[in-house]
């Protein structure tokens, strides 16, 4: 049984980002323009960097919800570890005992292991429960050791956490495409750190501009903001908020999931615009661009009508709303705070953001013209938002020619 001497790397915020830093540091990476590990901003950068994406889904015997997208969704992974340089050694096979036997080999040679699982089916797992018992995501997380009865894991926590060997196994194997897969990773040389920072600036700016779909132009990039604001009144649309996300439980889940899209979804707050604001500031460095500092400035510019927009979702003057917003950032901030030892915290939480939901059914806080003003208040923050990131990404785009 093995367990990496002196691991004490627990900084990650996002799963893939934040995996990638945790293992990296345990292994002593240093990147040449800071003497450090790769921050999760630098990795957030190489992954795609951040965009935009509104959709929204509705499934019977579920509540409705909105998926923004906020950062590049598509291959982001593989193209972090491309960009970066990473050397990668995979390991996959569908037997669990050579799993488990894969996982030892790579903690007795000294590395940390990114090993994919469900996460909603981790017993230190935050899900609610809300979209089913049966839903899925597949996700890296460092493994750090095993002993006779558990697996010990580094995610999204600043506590060590630790899953019974059997439940770790079914995790793992809960999906065919990623089943039973490892990988190490290792970064022997950055002598393409640079034109690979390049790029991806260069594809960042160009997610605003253009749909990586055919077919879905409106949802993606600053289209995607002008459809969100839009189809808050206009009936004719399919994904109408009035057909959607009316008044009630519905228009509550639409809001709630939206709050949480930009401040909790592994974004660091304001939707990673911050986030992205630091690995400008550390390209600028890197590409000996100093005018990537002024574009950073917009980034962090924006940040504020990111917050004013999670205000305008869920707002104080709404009690219900209030409380949803507080005890949807309290769930995030204990389990990094406490991880499995938030356990009984996050399920009273979750029981009294069920009393909310159950109360919306019955009670309505917004109703006729008070309606109507919430979603033009909201309409309008939204375009606010806009209108500051098409201003950052336009400056960003001049910095770059």
């Amino acid at each position: 049984m093995t367990t990496l001497p002196n691991y004490k790397h627990f900084d990650g915020i996002h799963y893939e980002t934040g995996s990638v830093h945790n293992a990296l540091a345990y292994q002593g990476v240093k990147m040449p323009h800071t003497k450090s590990a790769p921050s999760e901003a630098l990795l957030l950068g190489l992954s795609g960097g951040i965009t935009f994406g509104y959709f929204s889904f509705a499934y019977k015997g579920f509540d409705p919800h909105v998926a923004l997208l906020t950062r590049n969704t598509f291959n982001p992974f593989e193209t972090m570890l491309n960009r970066l340089g990473a050397v990668r050694n995979v390991r996959q096979t569908t037997d669990p005992k050579k799993a488990e036997k894969n996982l030892f080999d790579a903690l007795d040679a000294g590395q940390p292991a990114l090993v994919w699982a469900n996460r909603m089916e981790m017993k230190y797992s935050t899900y609610d429960g809300s979209l089913g018992p049966d839903l899925y995501e597949m996700i890296p997380v460092v493994v750090y050791g095993m002993d006779k009865e558990f697996v010990h894991i580094a995610d999204q926590s600043h506590e060590a956490l630790r899953v019974p060997i059997k439940d770790y196994t079914k995790a793992r194997g809960r999906v065919k495409k990623e089943k039973y897969r490892m990988m190490t990773i290792t970064v022997p040389a950055f002598d393409k750190l640079a034109q690979n920072v390049d790029a991806a600036i260069r594809a960042s700016v160009k997610s605003f501009f253009t749909s990586p779909v055919k077919g879905y132009a409106s949802n993606f990039g600053f289209a995607a903001y002008q459809r969100w604001a839009d189809v808050l009144f206009n009936d004719k649309d399919k994904q109408s908020w009035n057909k959607i996300f009316p008044a009630g439980r519905n228009m509550f889940a639409g809001l709630t999931s939206s709050f949480e899209r930009i401040e909790l979804f592994g974004t660091g707050g304001s939707a990673s615009r911050p986030m992205f604001a630091d690995f400008l500031d550390e390209a600028a460095v890197i590409l000996n661009c100093p005018t990537l500092r002024d574009a950073s400035k917009n980034f962090r510019a924006v940040a504020p009508a990111w917050e004013a927009l999670c205000l305008a979702l869920l707002p104080d003057p709404i009690p219900p709303f209030k409380a949803a917003r507080q005890l949807l950032i309290q769930k995030r901030d204990s389990f990094y705070e406490k991880g499995a030892g938030a356990a009984a915290e996050i399920k009273k939480i979750h029981t009294r953001l069920e009393k909310i939901r159950t109360a919306m059914e019955k009670k309505l806080p917004l109703a006729g013209e008070k309606e109507i003003a919430f979603k033009e208040n909201l309409r309008d923050h939204i375009l606010q938002v806009y209108d500051l990131e098409h201003k950052a990404v336009t400056a960003l785009d001049q910095a770059m020619k």
